[in-house]
C-alpha cells in the first residue's frame, strides 16, 4: 500500500471517528439533556476528497448494434423464353457488368425469322423510296411525245392541210420506192445463193447440202450441218472448198435479210397508204377513234407525272413500319435466347448446366452487387437519435482489430407496430473486397463527437434537482459549479460551460460536499484514477442523478440515465 493511499485512509478514519463521536456526544438527546447553554457546537474538519485536472480531449458518444451482411441486390436470373441451355459461359465467383451474357439458349429458327423480316423491311423501303422519288424524266418525256403525236394526228384528221396531204402521197411515194428496191435485193440475193450452192455442189460433196433437192433459205439444220463439216474438215480440204462454203453460209443470211427487208418496205408502204387514205377521206368513227387515242395518251403522261396518289404513299409507310415491328419482333425473339446480367454484380451460384430445358420460372443464376449493407433493428425510443448519413464503424471476427467505415443510407418510414422497431439500413466501405455477404457484424453508430472538447468523468457530476454541479477546489475549499453538458461516451462527459480547462474538479468524496466546505486533497494511488482514467468509484461516491446531455434546467441538465455506448438487440 502506498503512502499516499495509507494517508487518505487515516484521514478517513478521523472523519468517521469526529462524526461518530459528534452523534455520540452532540448530536444524540442523551448529550440534549446534558449540554449546558453556553456549550460551543463542534466544529467539522476539512473532508478527504480526491481531485483531478480538467482537461480538453477527443469524445465521442456510440450506440452499438449488430447485424449480418448482405448484398445491396440479389435476384435470381431466370430465361425470358423457354429452350434448352446451349452454353454456359460464367462461372461462379465470377464478376459481370449489366448487360454481359450469361448463357446461351438454342435459338432454332429465330435467327431465319430475323433473316426473313429483314428481306421484308428491305422490300417495303424500297417501295416507299420510289414513291417519294415521283415521276420518272424519261418516262414523262416518252409520254408527252406521245401526246403531241395523237394531237397532231387528231389535228390533221379533222382539218388536213395541202402541206399534209402532199407529205402523205411522199411518204407513199417514198415507200414505194424503198418496197420496190427491197425486191429488186431479194432477187439479186437469191441469184447470189443459187450460184455459190451451185459452185459448192460441184467442187466438194456439198457439205452436207442436199445437192439438187434443197430450198431456198436454207433450213437451220442444213447450214448448221455445213458450219460443222467446215469446222471438221478445215484441215484436210482445199481452201477453195472451204471458201465455197463459207459463200454459202454468208449468202444465206443475206438472202434471209433481204427477204425481211422487203416485207418490212411493204409493211411501211400500206401504212403510208392506209395513212394517207385516212388524211383525204376520215370517217367520224376514225376522227373518234383518234380522239380516244389522245386522251389514252393524256392520262398515260398525267399517270407518268404523278405516278403515286397521297394514299399510296401513306399505305407504303404503314407497310415499311408493320415489317419494321415485325423486325423488331423476331429480334427481341432472338435476343430473348440470351440470358444477360440485369446489373454490375457477381455470380453467387450457378443453379443449371448445358443442356438443361428453362422456362420463364426457371432460375439458372443468382447474381448479387459487389455493394454491401446490413440491417439494423431500432427500437422507437433511440430511433430519433438516427439520421440518414451518419458515420459508422464496423468490425467483424474474421479481421479482429480492423474497423472498416460505414454509413447510414436510410431509416425505415414505417416501423413494425407490435415490436416498435424500425428497420435501418447500412451501407458499408469495402475498397479491398475483405467482407463477404453472411458475415456477422458489429457497428458502432456514432451520434455525436467534439474533437477538442472540455469534458469531466461523468461520476463527477452531482445532480440538484435541474442543475447539473461539478465542486472546483479553490484554495482549499469546495466550489460548487453550474455546468451545461454535452456529448458523453458513459465514461467522460463533455461540459460546454462552467468550466475551464486546468480547472481542479472533486472526482471522489463530491456526492457529500457542501459548496464553500473546507477539503483535504488526499493524492490517489499510482493507477487509481487521473486523467483520462476517470475517478475511483470506492464505496460512498455516488452516482450521478436524473437527466439527458444538454436538457434539462439550468445549467444545461444532468448527466444521462443510460449509457449510449450500450449494446441494443438488434
Amino acid at each position: 500500500m502506498g503512502t499516499g493511499m495509507r494517508l487518505w485512509i487515516v484521514a478517513l478514519v478521523l472523519l468517521v471517528a469526529a462524526a461518530g463521536g459528534y452523534w455520540w456526544l452532540g448530536g444524540s438527546p442523551l448529550a440534549a439533556l446534558t449540554a449546558t447553554p453556553s456549550a460551543t457546537p463542534a466544529v467539522a474538519g476539512p473532508v478527504p476528497v480526491q481531485v483531478q485536472p480538467v482537461r480538453a480531449a477527443p469524445i465521442r458518444s456510440l450506440v452499438t448494434y449488430s447485424g449480418a451482411i448482405q448484398p445491396s441486390s440479389q435476384v435470381n436470373v431466370s430465361p425470358r423464353a423457354v429452350g434448352q441451355i446451349q452454353s454456359v459461359r460464367v462461372e461462379v465467383g465470377a464478376t459481370v457488368r449489366a448487360g454481359d451474357p450469361l448463357a446461351q439458349l438454342d435459338p432454332g429458327t429465330l435467327a431465319a425469322q430475323v433473316q426473313q423480316a429483314q428481306a421484308a423491311l428491305s422490300s417495303a423501303q424500297a417501295r416507299l423510296d420510289l414513291l417519294l422519288a415521283g415521276a420518272k424524266p424519261v418516262d414523262v418525256s416518252a409520254a408527252q411525245a406521245a401526246l403531241d403525236a395523237a394531237q397532231t394526228r387528231l389535228a390533221q384528221l379533222i382539218s388536213p392541210s395541202a402541206s399534209d396531204i402532199s407529205a402523205a402521197d411522199a411518204a407513199v411515194a417514198a415507200a414505194t420506192a424503198t418496197a420496190g428496191n427491197t425486191d429488186a435485193a431479194v432477187v439479186n440475193a437469191k441469184a447470189t445463193l443459187l450460184g455459190n450452192i451451185f459452185t459448192l455442189c460441184t467442187s466438194w460433196g456439198g457439205f452436207g447440202i442436199p445437192c439438187g433437192t434443197f430450198t431456198i433459205p436454207l433450213p437451220s439444220d442444213v447450214t448448221d450441218a455445213v458450219a460443222s463439216s467446215l469446222t471438221t474438215f478445215i484441215g484436210s480440204i482445199g481452201s477453195t472448198p472451204a471458201a465455197n462454203a463459207v459463200a454459202v453460209l454468208q449468202s444465206n443470211s443475206n438472202y434471209i435479210i433481204a427477204l425481211n427487208n422487203a416485207t418490212s418496205a411493204k409493211q411501211a408502204l400500206l401504212a403510208a397508204q392506209a395513212k394517207r387514205d385516212l388524211l383525204k377521206n376520215p370517217t367520224p368513227a376514225d376522227i373518234a377513234a383518234q380522239r380516244s387515242l389522245a386522251e389514252a395518251a393524256r392520262s398515260t403522261l398525267q399517270t407518268r407525272q404523278t405516278p403515286y396518289t397521297d394514299a399510296d404513299i401513306e399505305a407504303a409507310r404503314s407497310t415499311v413500319a408493320q415489317t419494321q415491328a415485325q423486325l423488331a419482333l423476331a429480334r427481341a425473339n432472338l435476343d430473348q435466347t440470351t440470358i444477360a446480367a440485369p446489373f454490375d454484380g457477381v455470380v453467387a451460384q450457378k443453379l443449371l448446366d448445358v443442356g438443361a430445358t428453362v422456362t420463364a420460372q426457371t432460375p439458372i443464376f443468382v447474381l448479387i452487387t459487389k455493394a454491401l449493407e446490413s440491417h439494423l433493428t431500432v427500437d422507437e425510443a433511440r430511433v430519433g437519435q438516427l439520421r440518414p448519413g451518419m458515420d459508422a464503424e464496423l468490425t467483424v471476427p474474421a479481421f479482429p482489430g480492423k474497423t472498416f467505415r460505414a454509413k447510414i443510407a436510410n431509416i425505415a418510414p414505417q416501423g413494425d407496430a407490435r415490436a416498435h422497431t424500425f428497420d435501418v439500413k447500412v451501407l458499408m466501405d469495402d475498397p479491398d473486397g475483405q467482407l463477404r455477404p453472411g458475415m456477422f457484424a458489429q457497428l458502432a453508430i456514432i451520434l455525436a463527437q467534439r474533437s477538442d472538447a472540455i469534458q469531466v468523468p461523468t461520476s463527477a457530476i452531482v445532480a440538484q434537482g435541474q442543475t447539473s454541479r461539478v465542486f472546483v477546489v479553490v484554495d482549499g475549499k469546495a466550489v460548487g459549479r453550474a455546468v451545461r453538458l454535452g456529448v458523453s461516451d458513459g465514461t467522460n462527459t463533455e461540459v460546454l460551460e462552467g468550466l475551464a480547462a486546468g480547472d481542479s474538479i472533486v472526482v471522489f468524496g463530491q456526492n457529500t460536499l457542501r459548496d464553500g466546505q473546507a477539503v483535504l486533497v488526499a493524492t490517489p494511488a499510482p493507477g487509481a484514477g487521473g486523467p483520462g482514467g476517470g475517478a475511483p468509484r470506492p464505496q460512498g461516491s455516488g452516482t450521478p442523478g436524473a437527466g439527458t446531455p444538454g436538457g434539462g434546467g439550468p445549467g444545461g441538465g444532468g448527466p444521462p440515465r443510460t449509457q449510449p455506448s450500450s449494446t441494443p438487440t438488434p
